[in-house]
């Protein structure tokens, strides 16, 4: 068991209820948010921090839990307000600055979102925090700064997982959209990947290696479910690549054709939305 539960509940038995009630919410706001349900998870958390006999240990878990629910629905104030307490009990807690950085990008605040994410990262430097951090400047179109810190992500990654080859394929769409992608550079971090599958195409396609049409007729390839979700990948992939060659023309319907089959749950679908709206 784990040892803070441990304690929690042997003092819980020894004072009778009076860590039953605050500690009962926190237990149901913790399911609901495993299960994903939103709505749940704020109304136990805030009934837990009502309680008023929560143990202390838990005060910041339970505003981060609350935090991660309203991020869920698009409250992002809320979720900031729960996110500066968490950070103000716990300082150290870098899980937080990452929460608290895509908070201010919900509101729109790209510096405190970018001090956020580097104070994250000063804490805890992670593949996790740095991919995190270039998805943020890709999101904003800072594309070099981007496939910078997808590469560092990459270099912390392939140390303990190497089939991360999507990691590989953000830095280098990053950096092809940045123009700086360097072909030796890249060579190099695909000799670190265990791939001989998908996506290697689209891998091969930023290496000059291949053509779009070979990456679809790959795509098409496999079954049913893997040649639907490799073709929505292909087209982002590929409406990407596009739009690095100044192709606006090729590249937007295959991102609009992303937009439309992706799955809600890839990060495909949210990036081909995100790069629609810069375009004209």
């Amino acid at each position: 068991m784990h040892r803070g539960l441990a304690v929690a509940l042997f003092l819980a038995a020894c004072t009778g209820v009076a860590l039953a009630a605050g500690y009962d919410d926190f237990s149901r706001g913790v399911n609901a948010n495993n299960r994903g349900d939103a709505d749940a998870a704020i109304s136990a958390f805030t009934a837990a921090l009502a309680a008023g006999d929560l143990a202390p240990g838990y005060v910041p878990n339970a505003h981060f839990g609350r935090a991660r629910a309203y991020l869920q629905k698009d409250k992002c104030a809320e979720a900031l307000s729960d996110l500066d307490e968490v950070i103000k009990l716990k300082a150290d807690n870098a899980d937080a600055y990452l929460l608290r950085g895509a908070a201010n990008a919900c509101l729109k605040k790209p510096d405190a979102a970018l001090a956020d994410f580097n104070a994250a990262i000063g804490l805890r430097p992670s593949a996790a925090l740095y991919e995190a951090l270039a998805r943020f400047q890709w999101n904003y179109g800072f594309f070099p700064q981007a496939a910078e810190n997808y590469a560092q992500a990459v270099e912390l990654a392939v140390k303990d997982n190497p089939r991360r080859p999507h990691l590989v394929l953000w830095y280098a769409m990053s950096a092809d959209r940045a123009g700086t992608l360097d072909q030796v550079k890249f060579a190099a971090e695909m000799s670190k990947l265990d791939i001989d599958d998908w996506p290697a195409p689209l891998l091969d396609l930023y290496r000059g290696k291949t053509t779009a049409d070979k990456v679809y007729r790959e795509a098409a390839s496999r079954d049913a479910q893997a040649a639907t979700n490799q073709k929505c990948e292909a087209d982002f992939y590929i409406g990407e690549w596009q739009l690095a060659r100044k192709n606006e023309a090729a590249g937007k319907p295959l991102l609009q054709q992303a937009v439309s089959e992706c799955p809600h749950n890839f990060v495909e679908y949210f990036a081909a939305q995100v790069e629609l709206k810069r375009l004209p």
